[in-house]
């Protein structure tokens, strides 16, 4: 057996050598481990992702504070409310998407041999890379393209009008409306 292919391989010519090896390195090619598309960007994001992980419950808590202050500040002002504490819950911390530049490079060549044949490779290259706006200090951060507000679970109204039927509807209403909550999420009780 090995002396046959000894043999086939003596008789081989040049172009036959050449597209041998042409068939080697595109097996070796083949062969390699490639980072898959998910994978390179879960890799980035993770190299990213301490300083936002960071910051994010910071800004979780200050996004729920907000709409607690605003939610307060606008039942105070209506009739028969009276004094009102807030509690609002969420469902989650939000999304920031943050922008993505992703060029792609591809080529193309083709070889034709002396006895007609003809081999072509072809070959699309992208690399995801992250855009970064410049600050006034100097220093760099992640473009964000669009940011996602987090959903509210739950919210608790507790107000000094809140026995009345009337201004419970007004304030589950209020609620609904600021928010877009069901009012199944909505809770009115009398404050003490």
């Amino acid at each position: 057996m090995k002396e046959r292919v000894i043999a086939a391989a003596k008789k081989m010519k040049r172009e036959q050598w050449i597209v041998c090896g042409l068939v080697g390195l595109l097996l070796l090619v083949i062969a390699m481990p490639v980072k898959e598309e998910g994978q390179q960007a879960a890799e980035e994001e993770a190299q990213e992702a301490p300083a936002a992980q960071e910051s994010q419950p910071e800004e979780g808590a200050d996004i729920r504070r907000e709409y607690e202050q605003q939610l307060a500040g606008v039942l105070e002002q209506v009739e028969g409310v009276g004094k009102v504490s807030v509690a609002v819950t969420m469902e989650t911390t939000g999304t920031r998407l943050v922008e993505k530049d992703s060029p792609e490079d591809s080529q193309t060549s083709s070889q034709t041999d002396p006895e007609g044949g003809e081999s072509r490779s072809e070959s699309l290259q992208t690399q995801e890379t992250t855009v970064y706006e410049q600050r006034e200090d100097g220093s760099q951060i992640p473009y964000i393209s669009s940011e996602i507000y987090p959903e509210i679970r739950g919210v608790l109204v507790v107000a000094e009008g809140g026995a009345d039927p009337v201004v419970v509807q007004q304030i589950q209403e209020a609620a609904m409306a600021l928010f877009h909550v069901d009012a199944h999420k909505i809770k009115v009780m009398k404050m003490k």
